[in-house]
């Protein structure tokens, strides 16, 4: 089992989160043991799950999230964080989590501390959609998981 928590935006600040949840869909079944989706829902528009397979939840704020087991945070390379690289993660984490389009910067700092944080190395400063970044990871969590 393995879930992941995401931010859906309004398309003006994330093109890719609030345009609709289908990316989501086909990238947590690239991994074959994804079961949860928790979306923190920064619009107005009511959300339904992309698939009856997937235990479905939307909370409005960071603040409501309780999850059990161990949160990987996944973050930009230039964030100030202690972070491993994706190449050397061994995905032993229960949840995946993405922050706004923003950045962490922008979450409060009482909700900031995960268990361990993951950046995928890239050239050059620049921010990728979290559905990308999550599709990069799912692969990654396949290729692992499953030697």
């Amino acid at each position: 089992m393995a879930g992941i928590i995401f931010y859906y935006e309004e398309p003006d600040v994330d093109v890719w989160s609030g345009k609709n949840l289908d990316a989501w869909n086909y990238a947590l079944q690239i991994a074959g043991d994804f079961t949860d989706i928790i979306v923190i829902n920064k619009t107005d528009q009511i959300l339904q799950t992309p698939n009856g397979a997937f235990n479905f939840q939307v909370i409005n704020d960071i603040s409501e999230l309780n999850v059990e087991g161990t949160v990987c945070r996944l973050a930009c390379p230039w964030e100030d964080l202690e972070m491993t690289s994706l190449w050397d993660f061994n995905h032993n984490t229960d949840w995946y989590i993405i922050g706004p389009a923003s950045g962490w910067n922008q979450v409060a700092p009482e909700h900031k501390n995960f268990d361990m944080n993951v950046c995928l190395p890239q050239n050059g400063k620049f921010a990728t959609h979290s559905v990308h970044v999550f599709t990069v990871v799912a692969f990654d969590r396949y290729n692992k998981l499953n030697k």
